[in-house]
């Protein structure tokens, strides 16, 4: 007997949950039902809007790269049809791509990456379009280039104030949008949408240089043109036959007088008639003496044996300043290929004696020519003199095309055959940030940043034969996983043997420093900024002879390759790169000659080839 308990206490079984009412069931199903629909209404909305932003971002494309050449070319009537264009493509693709929907999705997992990246293009291509293109094609209304008249040698100052508010406006803008653009992933996007965030890098990357000079020319030429102060400048004249780390031996220098935005030459001094000094004009750097040696801050032609041109020009300033007792404002170096270039916008120049100038023969005539007709150097110098008086003379008599003339000087500016340094501090630092300040090279934690230079030690125009050609490359053999960096040099005498005895002895320098009469002697040099560690250096597979040290913290290398007429030869300098962890390398070369008589194109910075090299081959 079981005390306490009820029947229905001791069933064996327990008594069973109440039922859902049967209607709860539909229920569900409508929620479910209601929320596949909601969902695919969303993804319909999304993906009809995507496609409709996508064809308005496809037709956008080609205005894009109108608009970046019309800009460049100076078509302005181009430039605003292909900006309208761009703006109204734009215009739609943000509209459809910035509605709350579309931004909820951009949270979604890999699709929404996606979506971000296709709000993006859209919303950078509007703002070039309205921000960066309009404001350059007002400017450029204003100043425009094709009617700039250089009548009397004077430059309309006001009209360049008053684009510096708007140049910089856009160029603000420009790398707004482009820093929007490097945002986004490289990868892992489907492929139009990864294609159309691949063209707008090239875009930029392309324009860049473009809206840099824009905006560097409104910050620095009032200024420097006079609009505060009458301003003097050296214009120095760098000859590539005898070549220096800069570009060229010191040929001449030229007083330039700017006052009010006139432009007047002044006076001519060969460079030879300028020092030389017992004792340095400046405080050199042990370092840069210990790898030039003492005559860099004593004479002239030597100053810029060093590639870092800040230092060579205020040392070119400071002799000029010893020697007349008169400061300048700055230094602008270029060479005949410049002058090559001035002539395809002024046309050809009757000189003097009769001869020509011309865009065709001004490298052939000035760095070899000359010294075929002339053997007296007093001469030649008076005859390079004549040749950049009726240049100077051309270029500020008005009447030329001024969109190709500031395009020679542009593209100049880009290879490294114009250099620029000013006295300026504030203008100093614009001028850093450009190629045309001729700045020792640098590194990121990605990229090795090297130099590769080239000193005559001839004593002779004999680097008018001269051919060089440079390719770099790094691997990773070594177990601690550091990056080898290898510069591959290679330098040809073009001169043929029999062709010596007809050579001038100014031009073979006739043995007198030492090197056969034909040969050409040439020291490489070659930078690498902070915390490199040179290994060595090799030729045909053997050690070969250099001076290693450190020049404003950079290790470098020198050697020198001695050329018997018609010979080639290759050294190799590598570089250990301690604090690297990547393999890529960007290596400024500077600008020679092509070793043929032919003239050299500017208008790309001169770099390095790519080299491959097996771990075998290197240096151990």
């Amino acid at each position: 007997m079981v005390i306490g308990l009820s029947q229905k206490e001791s069933s064996p079984h327990p008594a069973e949950p109440p039922r859902e009412p049967r209607r709860r069931r539909p229920v569900l199903v409508a929620v479910v039902a209601l929320a596949v629909v909601l969902i695919a209404a969303v993804a319909g909305w999304i993906v009809l809007r995507g496609v409709l932003a996508r064809q308005e971002l496809t037709a956008a494309m080609p205005d894009i790269a109108a608009v970046r050449k019309a800009v460049e070319s100076g078509g302005l009537a181009r430039a605003r049809a292909a900006s309208a264009d761009l703006e109204r493509h734009a215009k739609a693709a943000v509209s459809l791509t910035s509605d709350p929907v579309w931004r909820v999705a951009e949270g979604i997992p890999w699709i929404g990456a996606n979506l971000t990246a296709v709000r993006t293009v859209a919303t950078v291509s509007e703002t070039v379009a309205s921000e960066v293109v309009r404001l350059l094609i007002g400017v450029a209304t204003e100043v425009d280039t094709r009617r700039l008249d250089l009548s009397g040698g004077r430059v309309d100052l006001a009209r360049l104030a008053a684009a510096q508010a708007p140049v910089e406006g856009a160029q603000t803008a420009f790398r707004r949008a482009e820093a929007s653009v490097e945002a986004l992933p490289s990868g892992g996007l489907l492929s139009p949408v990864g294609t159309a965030v691949d063209r707008m890098r090239t875009f930029f990357a392309q324009t860049a240089p473009t809206i840099d000079v824009a905006g560097n020319a409104a910050r620095l030429l009032p200024g420097m043109l006079g609009a505060d102060g009458p301003r003097t400048y050296l214009l120095v004249a760098q000859n590539p036959a005898e070549l220096r780390a800069t570009g060229g031996l010191i040929g001449s220098v030229a007083v330039i007088h700017a006052d009010k935005g006139a432009v007047s030459l002044a006076s001519q001094k060969a460079g030879s008639t300028i020092g030389p000094w017992r004792s340095p004009v400046v405080s050199v750097p042990a370092a840069t003496q210990g790898l030039y040696g003492p005559l860099v801050g004593r004479f002239l032609q030597d100053a810029n044996l060093t590639p870092d041109f800040p230092l060579a020009a205020s040392t070119v300033a400071a002799m000029w300043a010893s020697s007349t007792g008169t400061a300048v404002d700055g230094v602008v170096t270029m060479d005949p290929v410049v002058l090559a270039a001035v002539l395809r916008a002024t046309g050809p120049i009757a000189l003097p004696g009769g001869d020509t100038l011309s865009a065709g023969n001004a490298v052939r005539l000035l760095l070899s020519g000359v010294y075929q007709r002339y053997g007296d150097p007093s001469t030649q110098d008076s005859f390079f003199a004549s040749a950049a008086s009726a240049v100077f003379g051309r270029v500020t008599a008005g009447g030329l095309d001024g969109r190709v003339l500031i395009a020679a000087l542009a593209d100049s500016g880009t290879s490294r055959r114009i250099l620029i340094w000013s006295a300026h501090p504030a203008e100093q630092r614009v001028l850093a940030s450009t190629t045309l300040a001729g700045a020792l090279p640098t590194s990121t934690a990605e990229t090795g940043g090297f130099g590769v230079y080239f000193n005559d030690a001839t004593g002779s125009k004999m680097s008018y034969y001269l051919k060089s050609e440079v390719a770099a490359g790094a691997t990773v053999c070594r177990a601690d996983g550091k990056p080898t960096a290898h510069i591959r040099v290679t330098l040809t005498n073009t001169v043929a043997a029999a062709s010596v005895p007809g050579l001038p002895a100014y031009v073979t320098g006739a043995g007198k420093s030492g090197v056969p009469v034909g040969s050409i002697l040439t020291r490489v040099v070659v930078y690498r900024p902070a915390d490199g560690l040179l290994l060595g250096v090799t030729s045909g597979g053997a050690r070969h002879s250099a001076v290693s040290g450190t020049d404003r913290a950079r290790p470098v290398a020198v050697t020198e390759v001695l050329l018997a007429p018609g010979e080639a030869k290759t050294v190799q300098v590598e570089f250990l790169e301690v604090g690297q962890t990547g393999t890529a390398l960007d290596v400024t070369v500077a600008p020679t000659l092509p070793g043929d008589g032919s003239t050299p194109v500017v208008g790309a910075r001169r770099t390095a080839a790519a080299l491959v090299v097996p771990c075998a081959t290197g240096i151990k």
